[in-house]
């Protein structure tokens, strides 16, 4: 045995080499980088997408962002996925252009709020966005969501005041048009909102006052938490909380922590703000994070952490927050995350080790394995196929979005789609073509960004076939001149036809067609009129004869006058109007009040006659079925021949 591997030692090694390979590459990791007096988050996905929240303030790119993102390995030819810029004040954005500037490329796309406020610091972004691939900033759609692999996705569910579920806030100051998102995977959620308000609620309870800041945070963690209209965490919260406006008075209200009910809550902050913000605030970090002011916080008190100390500082100002430099915060999902720190403090004492980290905490709700499984797709149909169109449904056994792919061959080539994640599918196709076979596959992806695709199947479109009118009566009133040949094509040559010589003053005719198609073929009748009168103020209506009741059917009625109009009605349910030999009648009839006579013009008629098109049945065909029965008597004769060889054997 010496110098030879045997398999399972092969595979004992390809274990021992493997798994730690594929269980680092399952993480999901959040690093708040210090840069200070300013806010900057690196999100790195399962798969290693990359989005960074914000930079920092000026300069704050070049000598934080840049050299942490390189000493976790994200290096400038590596670039980043997405930016965001929660709101457009320079110690959130300030540093962006610093970090593009330094070769990181965005691949995907830079997002802001969308607000008009501008500065020099939003200017030089604006430029050096734009030398991206990714392009000029973007103000990001709420509902927007990142998938950041294996299931892991960002969701932004709040933008200049407007939240996911539709619900919206009046929003005037910057720091309450940031962006809000919330990130998922498994059972850990992280909720980050930049600088949002949550006006003052609570003041009597907390303390905590603000004059120029609206509750936004109130109408966002609503809508995402159980019962609220865009449901998306559980009743048992979030596992770590962004402190919006690095714990300012203006923003972390009750409702914000009570219903997240956070493990942890991360405080970006340090040297450098004005004085008298002396931030963060007692207000906020005992009252609410700790938990203190029990009259209206129910929610368990939370680790409080901060990049480092705010300065200058105050009788205002809170250290029981542990400063303890950049923060990283990292898991798979399945049932803890891990916090750790590196004391890189540069304002105040490093507190790692009083914090207690790195600590390992169990998430509030606990996932299981991610979902890693693929919607089944089941049903698949085309149905309400017309000359021009179908409808193509499916079901899935979980929510998932609608794709179909379709075209004259098994490539394709064209694709429709419906972002919304639902099980029963239905997607209209249109602009189709006659007479025609088309392809088709359907695909639904679930939350978890795992697609399932359907095998390939096929449909013939209904026929549509134009006939022109074969012979007109008059009803009431006189033929001026023409026939029923001048209604084949509209090139202003007129069927012309003499109102009644006394009151009151009509014209009355029909033009009619007998089509080759029975009626019960027939799934759409569309009638095409064009027609003038020699005087205005003419009131003129339409009709299809229903020869089940053998009355007219109103299809139309409008005033006319002495130019051309263009008149089209379609009809869906359309046997009721072709008798049994095929004939089909449009009948106008115009009047006028006044006792004048006038002349009706038509110029134009058309029946188009559309038949109902096919499902192709997906056919097991004889090939398959040769495979499979040789494959199952080769299967059987192995066995026999195994089982023979054995028994000779003894």
């Amino acid at each position: 045995m010496t110098g030879r591997l045997t398999v399972s030692r092969v595979f004992l090694w390809l274990v021992l080499v493997v798994l730690p390979i594929s269980a680092s590459a399952q993480q999901l990791e959040i690093h708040y980088i210090n840069v200070g007096w300013g806010g900057s988050v690196l999100v790195k996905g399962p798969n290693g997408t990359t989005v960074l929240l914000e930079a920092g303030n000026t300069g704050r790119g070049t000598d934080r962002v840049v050299p942490y993102l390189q000493s976790i390995g994200i290096m400038p030819a590596n670039g980043l996925d997405y930016t965001f810029a929660g709101h457009q004040h320079c110690d959130h954005l300030g540093g962006l252009d610093e970090v593009i500037n330094a070769g990181y490329n965005v691949h995907g796309k830079n997002y802001y709020n969308g607000s008009s406020t501008t500065s020099t610091c939003v200017t030089g972004w604006n430029a050096a966005a734009a030398t991206t691939t990714a392009g000029a900033p973007e103000s990001v759609p709420v509902g927007t969501v990142i998938q950041l692999g294996n299931g892991a996705k960002l969701t932004v569910v709040a933008r200049n005041g407007s939240i996911i579920g539709g619900g919206s806030v009046s929003v005037s100051n910057e720091n309450d048009r940031s962006i809000a998102i919330l990130i998922q995977y498994g059972g850990f959620d992280y909720i980050w909102a930049s600088d949002m308000g949550g006006g003052n609620i609570d003041e009597a309870c907390t303390g905590r006052f603000t004059s120029s800041q609206t509750d936004v945070e109130s109408s966002v963690i609503q809508a995402i938490s159980p019962g609220g209209a865009f449901p998306l965490i559980s009743a048992g919260g979030i596992d770590v909380l962004n402190v919006n406006h690095h714990g300012s008075e203006s923003s972390t209200n009750k409702n914000w922590m009570n219903l997240s009910q956070p493990a942890v809550a991360v405080i970006s902050t340090g040297a450098g703000q004005s004085s008298g913000f002396e931030l963060p605030r007692v207000d906020v970090v005992e009252h609410v994070l700790l938990a203190q002011a029990t009259a209206c916080i129910t929610a368990p008190p939370a680790l409080v952490l901060q990049s480092e100390e705010g300065a200058p500082t105050g009788s205002q100002t809170s250290f029981a927050g542990y400063s303890v430099g950049n923060i990283k915060i990292s898991t798979d999902g399945v049932s803890t995350f891990i916090v750790s720190a590196d004391g890189a403090v540069t304002q105040g004492p490093n507190e790692v080790a009083a914090s207690g980290l790195p600590r390992t905490i169990a998430l509030d709700d606990i996932a299981g394995p991610p979902d890693t499984t693929p919607p089944v797709i089941s049903n698949v149909q085309a149905t309400a196929i017309t000359a021009s169109g179908a409808t193509i449904t499916w079901t899935t056994d979980e929510a998932s979005n609608s794709v179909v792919e379709y075209g004259l061959t098994t490539s394709y080539g064209s694709s429709t789609s419906n972002a919304t994640n639902v099980t029963s599918h239905s997607i209209p196709l249109t602009g189709l073509s006659g007479n025609t076979i088309y392809h088709y596959r359907v695909k639904s992806t679930d939350a978890a960004g795992n697609t399932a695709t359907s095998v390939d199947h096929s449909f013939q479109t209904g026929g549509s076939i134009n006939y022109a009118p074969i012979a007109t009566t008059i009803l009431s009133g006189s033929l001026n001149s023409g026939s029923f040949t001048n209604l084949a094509t509209n090139n202003e040559s007129y069927y012309q036809v003499n109102s009644t010589s006394s009151a009151p003053r009509v014209t009355d005719w029909y033009a009619s067609v007998t089509i080759s198609e029975s009626p019960a073929s027939v799934s759409q009748l569309i009638t095409t009129y064009n027609g003038d009168y020699s005087k205005g103020n003419t009131t003129q209506t339409m009709y299809l004869f229903n020869w089940s009741t053998s009355t007219w059917t109103q299809i139309d009625s409008r005033t006319m006058g002495e130019t051309d109009v263009t008149i089209t009605n379609t009809q869906l349910a359309p046997s009721n109007f072709i008798s049994a030999t095929g004939e089909i009648r449009l009948r106008v009839r115009g009047s006028r009040s006044s006792n004048q006579s006038f002349i009706a013009r038509g110029d134009f008629i058309r029946f188009t006659v559309e038949t109902a098109g096919s499902s192709i049945a997906r056919l097991f065909h004889r090939g398959e079925q040769l495979f499979a029965r040789a494959f199952v008597n080769r299967a059987l004769l192995s066995d026999r021949n195994a089982l023979v060889s054995k028994t000779l054997e003894h």
